[in-house]
């Protein structure tokens, strides 16, 4: 298994020349959207993905060997742990720079080392404004240490964290013969980056070209340092820029010497400290895809034998989210709308909004809009609005119905879009409309059934509706978690009165506290469509009592924004909720509950009091609970279900049973509820755990504290006084 479509292809064909052969005969590949195998092939180059779904390829293997396994892709270790349950015997895994002994030591396997020709490469370090990699003015470093390269002999291979930084350079480099290398290039564009030039070639690319792919006649690399990496925060994947580990730099460094003595330009300081290893993606992505392709096999995630245990809480928000979209039946083991979402070559998320258009009659409209999403970078090339001209598809303010036109267009680039993302996106638009059986032509840049999108959008991942809520200046979105804001190059940035949106791509950016979710793509919805939806739950709102009927505002809430209200009687929890409220705000029964509350403060005073003066000892009953609690239980121990059953009720129904006589007597006359000395009345607070009292004044003139002659004794404790002027005087316990 090779982790990278264009080293898989590119492997085949050099073993293929190797052993005299044609590609696709002995020696074939298969990789997404292109099968080159025959029943004769004896050696098939393939991506873990295409593996993982093609249970057929892997049984009839006789040997299993995994490629460039220091990468830790989520899909080979869950290859190398399903190979391990299996038991298989002829089992490889291989790469440049591993923790050999660690990895041998786990598949009880032998630790063999092959020793490749190698040349030796000169390090240079170029550190920029800081000494670890550095993202500032990026392009035009490049272009200076391009410069001091020039006597170097060789081609060029720069290492850039992504293709906007390939953009950015290739933009700085004018004049230079440069040439992109990256995943989102066809078969074509890519083999260009392996032609021979007739002047010195600089091959600009991300880390597709780290390992697997020798380029020939490179003799110098340039290394940003910089990874574009995802890491696993509180249940969401954050996309950050950060420095590459030292493993990873060693990789880079080496692309220069591999047919000959080359130089490497370190953009960082020697000084540097680079993390040892890259963190395996088990650890920094999210594991909804694992776990489903895990159960798809018939295996329970946390039993397999994985070399790194996944993260609990990455886990639990994988159970949620496959959970949320119906994968997984009660018992974990993988349900019909599981293999679904399994079948589809798309993330599960994206895959179960399809599933939700077949039955809401947009499946065409969702595949384009899926098939978009699928590439995960921005259709758009700016970030700003023109409201004003026809050929802005995001004058609308919804980044999916933009997406869908720019996919539909003629001539895309006119309105904006990205080439590159484009064709990408109608690649992956032919392979989907291929599994849902519709014919090849691509649908007419029609009007959008929005409504039906919304629709599917929604039973597809409720979770998926945010809405709007005003902090300070900025305008938030919630679903009930963690809040996000609407990124800049959201189409819907420019619209006012925002009530909603459908998130459908979240990002998150930064790390730590600095981490931050945002919505980059997103589909506005009205209020009303969420309550139309079902979403959300009532609340009570104002309660009162008429005619001996209890009557409320139910308030429909979602993510704790009020849809919509109505007045009825309160019925189920809700009756219970209206009814203790009615009860604690003296509305119903208000002697009865305030002799509640008096008994209540004395059971808590006479086991505190015991616990105090015994410890270890069990206080004389059971611990008293607050008031509200105690109607709580008492109204649901009533069996209250309507507003209407309030004429049902008594007075005695919401009495606490009080200390018999022999314990109340002397607990009221040494520590009494109110205190009386002529001229003032005070109530009395006990704190126990604090040994101390405080007497509230409550009614009278006095402006200072009683003297102690005229208090009870309050044996144990000292004695507070907070008068009329809200001065708390201390006084020492009797």
């Amino acid at each position: 298994m090779e982790p990278r479509r264009i080293a898989c292809r590119s492997l085949a064909a050099r073993v293929a020349q190797l052993e005299g052969t044609e590609l696709g005969g002995a020696v074939g590949y298969i990789v997404r959207d292109d099968r080159r195998m025959a029943d004769s092939t004896r050696i098939v180059f393939a991506t873990p993905g295409i593996a993982l779904r093609d249970k057929a390829l892997l049984s009839t293997a006789d040997t299993l060997i995994l490629d460039e396994f220091h990468e830790r892709n989520l899909e080979v270790d869950l290859l190398l742990a399903l190979a391990l349950r299996a038991g298989r015997k002829r089992l490889v895994v291989m790469s440049a720079t591993l923790d050999a002994e660690r990895i041998a030591a786990h598949v009880a396997g032998t630790h063999l080392q092959a020793d490749a020709r190698t040349f030796p490469v000169d390090i240079r370090y170029v550190s920029g404004p800081s000494s670890m990699p550095d993202a500032n003015d990026l392009p035009e470093r490049i272009r200076q240490t391009l410069r001091a390269a020039t006597k170097d002999p060789g081609d060029v291979l720069v290492f850039l964290p992504g293709k906007a930084e390939i953009d950015a350079c290739t933009h700085a480099l004018q004049g230079e013969h440069t040439v992109a290398l990256h995943g989102g290039l066809t078969l074509d564009e890519q083999r260009r980056a392996f032609e021979q030039a007739p002047r010195r070639k600089i091959v600009l690319a991300t880390n597709v070209a780290e390992t697997a792919l020798t380029i020939p006649g490179i003799g110098v690399v340039i290394d940003s340092g910089l990874v574009r990496r995802t890491h696993y925060e509180y249940g969401r994947g954050y996309l950050a820029l950060t420095a590459i580990a030292q493993d990873s730099a060693d990789q880079r460094a080496g692309r220069a010497g591999r047919t000959g003595p080359g130089v490497c330009y370190r953009l960082w300081s020697g000084v540097a400290s680079l993390r040892a290893e890259t963190p395996p993606e088990i650890h920094r992505e999210s594991l909804a895809t694992l776990m489903l392709s895990a159960a798809a096999w018939g295996e329970s995630l946390e039993q397999l034998p994985l070399l790194d245990a996944p993260k609990p809480q990455a886990l639990e928000a994988a159970r949620a989210d496959l959970a949320a979209w119906g994968a997984l039946d009660a018992s974990g083991a993988i349900a019909a709308t599981g293999r679904s979402l399994f079948a589809l070559p798309v993330d599960p998320q994206q895959a179960r909004l399809l599933l939700a258009a077949r039955t809401h009659g947009c499946l065409e409209a969702m595949i384009d809009l899926v098939a978009v999403l699928s590439v995960a970078r921005p259709v758009f090339t700016g970030a700003r609005v023109d409201v004003s001209h026809d050929a802005d598809l995001r004058a609308a303010g919804c980044d999916a119905s933009a997406a869908i036109a720019a996919l539909r267009a003629k001539q895309p680039s006119l309105h904006g879009a990205s080439e590159h993302v484009i064709r990408e996106a109608r690649q992956s638009r032919s392979r989907l409309r291929h599994l849902e059986h519709l014919p090849e032509r691509a649908p007419e840049p029609a009007s959008i059934d929005r409504e039906a999108l919304i629709r599917a959008c929604i039973e597809a991942d409720p979770r998926m509706v945010y809405v709007a809520r005003r902090r300070g200046r900025e305008l938030m979105f919630s679903n009930g978690g963690t809040e996000l804001a609407l990124a800049r190059e959201s189409a819907a940035q420019h619209l006012r009165d925002l009530e909603a949106v459908i998130a459908l791509e979240v990002r998150g950016f930064g790390a730590g506290r600095d981490a931050r979710g945002l919505i980059t793509s997103a589909m506005p919805i009205p209020l009303h469509a969420i309550l139309r939806a079902g979403l959300g739950s009532d609340k009570l709102g104002a309660v009162r009592i008429e005619r001996g009927r209890v009557t409320a505002t139910i308030e429909r809430v979602y993510a704790k924004r009020v849809l919509a209200e109505r007045e009825e009687t309160p019925q189920g929890e809700v009756a219970r909720d209206a009814l203790v409220e009615l009860l604690l705000r003296g509305s119903l029964f208000r002697e009865a509950v305030a002799t509640s509350r008096a008994r209540l403060i004395r059971l808590a005073l006479a086991n505190k009091l015991a616990a105090r003066s015994q410890p270890g000892a069990a206080p004389p009953s059971a611990a008293a609970p607050n008031l509200e609690a105690f109607l709580r239980k008492r109204v649901q121990s009533l069996g209250v279900e309507s507003g209407d059953d309030v004429a049902l009720l008594s007075a005695a129904d919401f009495l606490v049973a009080d200390l018999p006589y022999e314990q109340r007597a002397p607990l009221d006359e040494a520590y009494p509820a109110k205190v009386d000395v002529g001229d003032a009345s005070y109530e009395a607070e006990y704190d126990i755990d604090k040994g101390q009292v405080l007497l509230k004044q409550v009614r009278g003139s006095r402006t200072t504290p009683p003297p102690l002659a005229y208090l009870p004794k309050f044996p144990g404790l000292k004695i507070c006084v907070a008068g009329p002027r809200g001065m708390t005087i201390v006084r020492p316990h009797g």
